[in-house]
């Protein structure tokens, strides 16, 4: 084989290999990552009063998102310093009852991550108990992924907070604790976190893992055990 013939081989692998792991223009939406803003850590006494959503690719792409201000009933806002959302600003912002139609169905079939997860787990779950009078066992949580535990798998030592693993791999989030802006980082990071293996990857997690499904009862609990993923 000529020496041409061995470049043009060694170019057609490589073309492969990008084809296969990195998508130039994302495509359908399977992923959906979740970040919450709220009052406080309390899940009985505080409430979210930002949440989001992107949806991702297989390949941790982003493709949209969803996002919206949240109405406290009420509950006075006292940590603006950190997200920067005040009493004024959610006034007329709708309340989680009224959105939350809207939210399920945009994450309806996908497979849902946050960083922390048990934290927007518990204060979704709390809102949603609000909501139809059903006080949910407290061990259950939306069918959610860890994306600490994923970092976890892939680096051997943190810390693994998300601006710190986003300083790790280059990356930034000049909005930080803006709801949709911590979400679309997360999903930034899963991309980066996992190179050219994310193709694999993310079909792992589609075999493994559990999509939510959205149902028009919520006497029916979304509730699921939350997924450490082995991948």
């Amino acid at each position: 084989m000529s020496v041409w013939a061995s470049w043009l081989e060694a170019i057609g692998f490589l073309e492969n290999l990008l084809n296969r792991y990195t998508p130039r223009m994302p495509c359908e939406p399977v992923f959906a990552v979740i970040d919450t803003e709220t009052t406080g850590f309390n899940k009985r006494y505080d409430r979210i009063i930002e949440i989001a959503a992107v949806r991702a690719d297989s390949h941790f792409n982003p493709v949209d998102s969803w996002h919206t201000l949240l109405n406290p009933d009420g509950k006075a806002i006292k940590n603006s310093h950190i997200h920067g959302i005040t009493n004024d600003m959610v006034a007329t912002a709708p309340t989680f009852s009224e959105v939350y139609g809207n939210f399920t169905s945009y994450i309806d079939g996908m497979h849902l991550f946050a960083h922390n997860a048990p934290f927007d787990s518990k204060m979704i779950i709390a809102e949603t108990d609000r909501m139809t009078g059903v006080d949910d066992d407290e061990d259950e949580f939306f069918p959610f992924i860890d994306t600490i535990d994923l970092a976890k798998q892939i680096l051997d030592r943190g810390p693994y907070n998300l601006p710190a693993l986003l300083n790790r791999l280059g990356l930034d989030n000049p909005d930080a604790h803006a709801a949709v802006a911590d979400a679309t980082a997360t999903v930034n990071m899963l991309h980066a976190l996992f190179g050219s293996q994310r193709g694999e990857i993310g079909r792992q997690i589609l075999h493994q893992g559990q999509a939510f499904h959205a149902t028009n009862t919520w006497q029916v609990s979304h509730a699921a055990p939350l997924l450490p993923r082995n991948i």
